[in-house]
């Protein structure tokens, strides 16, 4: 087993890389630490809503978006289990592992939290990933998520919770 500090340490540096560019004066800009942390800092020339960021559909990524968000002075952070994985007995695992039973998190595709700060969006899509939605979890308001599960009975299929105002797209 490896541990590293992958998606709450992207989270951190693209957090940094944003306030050194407000520091540098400069106010539009698209920051990214590969596809699953992303911070959109004020708006592109030709989008007043934000720069344009497609959620992957995690069976068909190259096929399908299952949604899209906008994001302006706002960070995107995804979490999945369909990328990273291993197969152990001819079952499929994901990467990411539930601390509550030591073995790896089942039933969840894809969560992506968007947040103000990347450091934030990254603490949630974790915790989300691995309970299967927020359980007891209270994240703050600003906080909004999006949920892709399997269906329970057949593992095919997608299934959704949305909160907060990103607003669903899911081709099935």
């Amino acid at each position: 087993m490896e541990i590293n500090p992958g998606g709450i340490g992207k989270g951190y540096a693209v957090d940094r890389m944003v306030e050194i560019l407000r520091r540098k004066g400069i106010e539009r800009a698209l920051v990214m630490a590969s596809s699953s942390s992303i911070y959109g800092l004020g708006a592109p020339p030709d989008e007043a809503r934000g720069w344009k960021v497609d959620i992957r559909h995690p069976q068909r990524p190259r096929e399908h978006s299952a949604t899209e968000v906008f994001l302006k002075d706002l960070s995107l952070s995804s979490s999945g289990g369909y990328a990273q994985r291993f197969v152990a007995d001819g079952r499929t695992f994901s990467h990411i592992m539930d601390p509550r039973t030591g073995y790896p998190a089942q039933g969840m595709l894809l969560v992506s939290v968007t947040a103000p700060r990347t450091i934030d969006s990254e603490a949630w899509a974790k915790p989300c990933f691995i309970q299967g939605g927020l359980g007891r979890a209270a994240p703050p308001e600003t906080v909004q998520r999006i949920f892709l599960r399997r269906w329970p009975r057949t593992g095919l299929g997608l299934a959704e919770i949305v909160t907060g105002s990103i607003p669903p797209r899911i081709s099935k």
